[in-house]
């Protein structure tokens, strides 16, 4: 496992989210556009868990015997990540079905858009609400940096 600390995960969030910002008015792919936007809000999440818990290097942590922070820190859970800074209730994800019949929640949305997998015709407007809600999240991120 890689190890980023505080600065990489805030430069991944603003980087990642300024490109997402510049194609999304442009005909790029949805699929890439909506990663960057994903990557962006789990770099920004996870910035503001290590400002939360006063820590700049997530090495400490990773040592350290707290379960907890591990797991967290670990994970691409963007609904756990959010309930550990006291917002889960303010963001809703929707669950997608893919093509295949998976089901899609926030700790595989990377996932689904890293492989380009497509999601039932029906679940279109849940993807756009998905899309919808992860730049609520990022715009809410980008106010408390």
């Amino acid at each position: 496992m890689l190890i980023a600390d505080k600065r990489d995960y805030k430069r991944g969030y603003r980087k990642h989210y300024e490109l997402y910002k510049k194609l999304r008015n442009t005909n790029s792919d949805v699929n890439s556009r909506r990663l960057l936007l994903i990557y962006s809000v789990e770099c920004g999440l996870k910035y503001m868990l290590l400002d939360k818990w006063h820590e700049e290097n997530p090495k400490k942590i990773l040592e350290s015997a707290d379960e907890t922070k591990i797991g967290i820190l670990k994970s691409h859970n963007l609904g756990k990540l959010l309930k550990e800074l006291g917002q889960e209730g303010n963001f809703k994800f929707p669950q997608l079905e893919t093509i295949h019949k998976n089901q899609v929640v926030s700790e595989n949305y990377h996932q689904l858009y890293r492989y380009c997998i497509s999601i039932r015709e029906s679940e279109k407007s849940k993807e756009e609400k998905l899309e919808e809600t992860l730049k609520n999240v990022a715009c809410w991120i980008g106010e408390g940096m």
